[in-house]
């Protein structure tokens, strides 16, 4: 007497879709000021520096590239680039900041921009999406 109880929720290719591509633009979005309305200029990597973040780092202490670079009225800002990421002394970057706060900047790439600790949320998200989409799907 055991009734089969259907489980399988209908999501469209085109929700799908749509919900991927808002997961996947979230870290982008998050410096979406930045992006529209920030100035584009060239840094170098002139350093790097070792960084221990309060016990969050088990291996080891972080690296950091050190970025420099010249804002519109000639102003030299130094920052640390995007953790772990190996660019030798000398690399030329891309670089985006705030020119009403030049120290709102940061290295304009793709892999800045989603391996920074905003993408981690995002990242947890897409992957609980297609848990969802994959184990509940109409699999007819």
């Amino acid at each position: 007497m055991s009734a089969k109880v259907d489980i399988s929720h209908h999501v469209s290719a085109k929700l799908f879709w749509f919900v991927t591509l808002m997961i996947l633009l979230l870290p982008v979005t998050t410096q979406y000021r930045l992006l529209l309305f920030g100035n584009y200029t060239s840094g170098k990597v002139v350093g790097e520096k070792f960084v221990r973040t309060l016990g969050i780092s088990a291996l080891g202490p972080d690296k950091y590239p050190v970025i420099q670079f010249s804002t519109t009225d000639g102003k030299v800002i130094e920052f640390y680039g995007p953790e772990n990421f190996d660019y030798p002394v000398g690399t030329i970057l891309r670089v985006v900041y705030n020119p009403v706060k030049p120290t709102e900047c940061i290295v304009f790439s793709f892999g800045a921009i989603y391996t920074g600790r905003k993408a981690i949320i995002p990242g947890i998200l897409f992957l609980l999406w297609m848990a969802f989409y994959l184990a509940f799907r109409n699999k007819k």
